[in-house]
């Protein structure tokens, strides 16, 4: 559902917007930033469409939804708000992003529960910022817990985002900001370290030099990345008990990978289960083309006295379009930290 107060804005400098052919809804351009003309520039700015271009003071001031033309071809447009998965569908990428469908299936296994009532920071790590639609992904599943803080307020939860590959993190960090007008960039922080294991091992040092024996920060952690195994020993370290540990792969062996790690170092995670994300339009879904569609009616059925043409429902999945997602998640949690006494227990008995 489209958010109510979107629909009474109109567009701004800054905006991103999605311009659909009215003639054929299924072709979809998303523009740059939009801005308004300088007195330097020979050319204003437009968005450049398959029919013509449109310039963005054609869309400025404008509501979601309007209709707008390109000034070289006369072909009309509606503009609107890009969803979460428009947005990261029609991106230009520097990196593979995982589908917006798929980082929300992926996001729902962690089962994140924020309750504010608790005295703490809810803090959660995802290695491989990449796209940056995981990050958004997780980011509105957090983003409620610091809506309705003062402006001087600490955050009640952060999503901490790292990726060794600077040119991915920086354009991961300008996807994030250039959605929805940044509604998610306060809640997340982002790290180039070599790798999420250098960043999480400075923060344990951290937690370390002030005295605190208690050295779990992490509510919630995701990897994706090309080699998890090598990372979840310490991120297993920074979780606290029963909180979850997401893997996502495209391969079925990275996930095997992961396991064989957790056995062969004695890692406290307990593995709940593995599914697998079917290819689709993503979330294990298929999209339908539903619609009333103008059929003409055959010469023999006119001579019988017979409109020329009648409604028909069009009911059949929809083909043609971009087919998406796929891969493989597993859903760890941290074990309960036994103490030195326990174990002693359990020797004696």
């Amino acid at each position: 559902m489209r958010c109510a107060s979107a629909a009474a804005n109109v567009f701004r400098p800054g905006d991103v917007v999605l311009l659909r052919d009215v003639l054929r809804p299924s072709l979809a351009i998303l523009s740059g930033p939009l801005r308004l003309p300088t007195d330097t520039e020979d050319k204003p700015p437009s968005v450049c469409t398959h029919r013509g271009e449109v310039r963005h003071t054609a869309i400025l001031n404008a509501h979601p939804r309007t209709l707008v033309k390109s000034h070289t071809a006369g072909a009309t447009f509606v503009v609107t708000f890009p969803t979460l998965e428009e947005f990261v569908n029609f991106r230009k990428r520097k990196a593979t992003p995982i589908y917006a469908f798929d980082a929300a299936a992926t996001v729902a296994l962690a089962d994140i529960h924020i309750d504010e009532r608790e005295h703490t920071v809810f803090e959660f790590l995802e290695a491989g910022t990449g796209h940056g639609s995981l990050t958004l992904a997780i980011a509105r599943i957090i983003h409620a817990a610091n809506a309705n803080l003062d402006k001087n307020a600490p955050r009640k939860a952060v999503l901490h985002s790292v990726d060794r590959n600077k040119d991915h993190a920086t354009y991961g960090v300008k996807n994030v900001r250039e959605f929805r007008r940044g509604l998610y960039a306060a809640d997340v922080d982002f790290h180039a370290p070599s790798t999420p294991s250098e960043y999480l091992q400075s923060r344990l040092k951290s937690i370390t030099d002030h005295g605190d024996s208690h050295t779990a920060f992490l509510s919630g952690a995701f990897l994706d990345l090309p080699s998890p195994e090598l990372e979840v020993e310490v991120v297993a370290r920074c979780l606290k008990t029963d909180c979850p540990l997401v893997v996502f792969a495209p391969s079925i062996t990275q996930i095997v990978d992961v396991i064989e790690a957790v056995r062969a170092k004695n890692i406290q995670l307990s593995m709940c289960k593995v599914v697998e994300l079917l290819p689709g339009m993503g979330g294990s879904m298929r999209e339908w083309d539903l619609r009333r569609a103008v059929l003409r009616n055959p010469p023999d059925r006119k001579e019988e006295g017979g409109s020329e043409s009648q409604e028909k429902w069009v009911c059949r999945p929809l083909v043609g379009e971009r087919i998406v997602g796929g891969g493989f998640v597993a859903v760890f949690r941290k074990k309960l930290q036994k103490t030195r006494r326990d174990n002693a227990g359990q020797l004696e008995r």
